[in-house]
């Protein structure tokens, strides 16, 4: 048994460990982290990708959850938008021509806000200084003074109709209707139409055409009063615009000089020609009622606020003070279509929603327009509108506010369609490797647009600097959360923890926010201890407090084993039946249980029959895995004979579909046991892949596993004999937990590691597996002189019966 103690593993051996000189003696005196380690190939492609100006490079960053993509993309983006020019601002206007299509606006860095306080004042004026500048008696005097030659030659025409009118024997009386006309009689008064019936016709005749050459006079006379009316009104309306240009009028003098550099001058002429053209909303209520009666069917100040809105700026996007010296970074938490993209609010007038240029918003893209947005490509996606539209604004590099499509309002509504702003941005999606990868698969303008790909490595190697890093993580950790000081053991303890995060003894996970929390529950526990500081024991249970909160499923199963419901030997030797291990996935939780695979042989020639197999539940890695079983046994023992044998295996109580090939070196040893009639020990559990050569191969979930059947010898009560055989590929992915490294330091619990099948054998029956000598015949007493003996039996016994003369006809296995 020599050669097999030397299989046997040290705790030391289970367990990462770590150059107590190289770690600090405790967190207090210490710099934190301040930058993101062990992920130089990342860092270079964002920096890369951040330089770069060409289209479509816009930058994917994709890793593990919690490895400090979010961060790293923080401090290079900083660094990167810090000395760059001042961002421009963006306004939008009224458009006099076309209001349902406002203008869009660039100005230098807070000139925007420059703008929108100089029309405010212009507004101001209109809505104060314009009234009370029509009210004064200045201006009622001026209007008389104007109105008084108007009026007197008004007088004059009517006088003159009406000396006509007498002379041709007739008055001329002003109604509602106009200018009515009756004939006088001799009297002087007007003839009654009774009166006018009795006359002669010579006179009925007199009277007709006097009364035609009367209208002709009232026609002409009213004709000449519209003409002096309407210059009337002319010479008013050049008083008014008179007036409005000496109280607007230097104001927007003003304006013009002040912007003449960019591209204003007709706004301003427009709102003065606007402004001119509705004296009428601006004056007050006493001369409106002198217009139209329907114009106070809406109030006075309502109809002025709606024409001074006109005048008014929607300062967009202005930077201000916020980043004076440097380019916008925007990180939009939740990249919904409107907080994208912008909106336009609405507001009900009779019954209707509305709005105009003053009602739009800007979204992410236009606040971080010049500059980088950050959006995590998780929650982009939960509304694939969102999605559509960033691909579609980052080719056409512009970005237009609207209704997402499709979305109709149950009310009628009045849209605008607000001027596309030019866009000019650095998008960076942060999300997980897997999200990345589908759309890799799915949509062909992710890669053209998302040119460069950062990709952040789970861990990293194990040395002076990662552990600088770990412990300066830490203690940010510290001084961030206000946690207590970690001492050295407590320091080394949670990097054991951060290489069993990256199942390798020789390198640390880069998953920093699970660390953190780590650091965080072990803080927790040293107060509820009462300690100044975190030692190890406080690690040790902050990491049994998590393992215990998700480890319901797996207690129960164990617990199951324990009471026999699931048939599971810890002791004990069985022909055809060993110890499998699997590993179960939950949520974020994995752990390992054990599960018996048992065999039975006999004469036959279908060779290897997997039941799972037959009933099609297994995946294609364990069919696969049963076929190599297959290749094994034919290069080792039909060389020299045809293998007629059947042998029927399965995975007893499982009724989950069987994947994956770990098993395989397992059910190699319940085949040959099974062949050789040679018991295996049901106090030892089996991992590992086999090649076709026996060559025992790594596998996955290494340390769950021997875990998983500690805790169910643990549950049973240990012996001392127990414990679990693993690839010697595998001992770098032994992390195991404290306890049950512990139990094999005490030697309570065993941990084997074999290379080849021959080596596990030898554990698990106590005998040799035996060499082929120079006849390829085995040493007696060997398991593989069991398994030819009993093949050439069952040859024999074949051969007696009829069955498989000729070698040819046998069943490959």
């Amino acid at each position: 048994m020599s050669g097999i103690d030397g299989l046997e593993l040290s705790a030391d051996q289970l367990r990462a460990q770590f150059d107590e000189s190289l770690v600090p003696a405790s967190t207090e005196g210490m710099a934190p982290l301040e930058s993101v380690a062990g992920q130089e190939r990342a860092l270079e492609a964002i920096a890369f990708g951040l330089r770069i100006e060409a289209d479509g490079y816009n930058i994917a960053v994709l890793g593990p959850s919690g490895s400090g993509k979010n961060m790293a993309v923080r401090l290079l983006i900083d660094e990167a938008s810090a000395g760059r020019p001042p961002i421009r601002d963006w306004c939008y206007l009224n458009n006099f021509r076309d209001p349902y299509r406002p203008r869009a606006v660039s100005l230098p860095p807070a000139l925007g806000d420059d703008l929108q306080r100089d029309l405010a004042k212009l507004v101001e004026a209109c809505r104060s200084e314009i009234p009370r500048v029509f009210e004064s008696e200045s201006y009622d005097a001026r209007r008389r003074e104007l109105l008084e030659p108007f009026g007197s030659e008004r007088n004059a025409a009517l006088e003159a109709m009406q000396h006509a009118a007498d002379q041709l024997g007739f008055t001329v009386n002003a109604t509602q209707m106009g200018f009515a006309t009756l004939p006088k009689g001799r009297d002087g008064q007007p003839l009654t139409p009774a009166a006018v019936q009795s006359l002669s016709p010579e006179e009925k005749a007199s009277i007709e055409e006097r009364a035609r050459q009367v209208q002709e006079s009232v026609t002409t006379t009213m004709h000449l009063l519209r003409q002096i009316d309407g210059k009337a009104q002319e010479t008013l309306a050049e008083l008014d615009k008179e007036i409005t240009r000496f109280v607007v009028g230097p104001i927007l003098d003003d304006l013009r000089e002040r912007y003449s550099e960019h591209n204003l001058h007709s706004h301003f002429d427009a709102i003065e020609a606007d402004i001119s053209a509705n004296l009428d909303k601006l004056r007050p209520q006493r001369q409106i009622a002198e217009g139209a009666a329907s114009q106070v069917l809406v109030p006075f100040e309502e109809r002025r606020e709606r024409l001074l809105k006109r005048y008014a700026v929607n300062l967009f996007v202005t930077h201000g003070d916020e980043r004076p010296d440097g380019a916008p970074v925007v990180r939009e938490a939740q990249p919904t279509y409107q907080a994208l993209f912008g909106r336009l609010d609405y507001e009900a007038h009779d019954g209707t929603l509305t709005t105009d240029f003053t009602l739009i918003r800007p979204g992410a893209l236009h606040r971080a327009n010049g500059g980088y947005l950050i959006l995590q490509v998780q929650d982009l996606l939960a509304d694939p509108r969102s999605w559509v539209k960033l691909k579609r604004s980052l080719k056409c590099r512009e970005v237009q506010i609207g209704e997402p499509e499709g979305e109709a309002s149950p009310l009628p509504t009045v849209h605008v369609i607000p001027e596309a702003i030019p866009l000019d941005l650095k998008v960076v999606l942060v999300g997980s490797t897997a999200v990345f990868r589908l759309l890799d698969a799915s949509d062909p303008d992710f890669a053209n647009l998302f040119k460069i790909r950062a990709e952040f490595e789970p861990d990293t190697a194990i040395n002076a600097e990662s552990i600088a890093a770990y412990t300066g993580f830490i203690c940010q950790a510290v001084k961030q959360q206000g946690l207590r000081h970690f001492d050295a053991a407590a320091l080394m303890e949670v990097m054991r923890f951060g290489a069993r995060l990256a199942a390798r003894q020789d390198r640390l996970s880069t998953r920093f926010g699970v660390i953190k929390d780590l650091c965080s529950e072990a803080n927790q526990y040293a107060a509820d201890a009462s300690a100044e500081i975190v030692t190890v024991d406080h690690i040790r249970a902050a990491v049994a407090g998590m393992r215990r909160r998700s480890a319901l499923v797996s207690d129960r199963l164990h617990r199951m084993i324990a009471e026999g419901t699931l048939h599971v030997q810890t002791a004990g030797a069985v022909v055809g039946q060993v110890n499998g291990l699997a590993v179960y996935q939950l949520g974020g939780t994995a752990f390992g249980t054990p599960t018996r695979i048992t065999c039975r042989v006999g004469l036959g020639r279908r060779g290897v029959i997997a039941i799972d197999r037959e009933v099609e539940r297994s995946g294609a890695i364990h069919s696969k895995g049963v076929l190599v079983l297959s290749g094994f046994l034919i290069g080792t023992f039909g060389r020299d004979r045809p293998l007629t044998f059947t042998a029927s295996l399965t995975f007893e109580q499982s009724y989950d579909e069987v994947e994956g090939d770990s098993a395989s070196s397992a059910e190699l040893y319940a085949i040959l046991t099974a062949l050789a009639e040679m018991p295996i020990r049901q106090d030892v559990a089996v991992t590992g892949s086999v090649d076709q050569f026996g060559n025992v191969q790594p596998v996955g979930g290494v340390a769950e596993k021997v875990e998983g059947f500690h805790d169910v010898c643990a549950e049973i009560g240990l012996t001392g004999s127990q414990g679990v055989i693993v690839p010697a590929s595998n001992i770098r992915n032994l992390t195991l937990r404290h306890d049950v490294a512990a139990a094999v330091e005490q030697g309570r619990f065993h941990v084997w590691a074999v290379s080849r099948i021959e080596e596990g054998l030898e554990l698990l029956t106590g005998r040799p597996a035996g060499t082929a000598g120079p006849d390829g015949s085995y040493e007696a007493g060997t398991v593989f002189a069991k398994v030819v003996a009993a093949l050439e039996e069952m040859q024999q016994q074949a051969a007696t019966s009829g069955d498989g003369q000729n070698s040819d006809e046998a069943r490959s296995l």
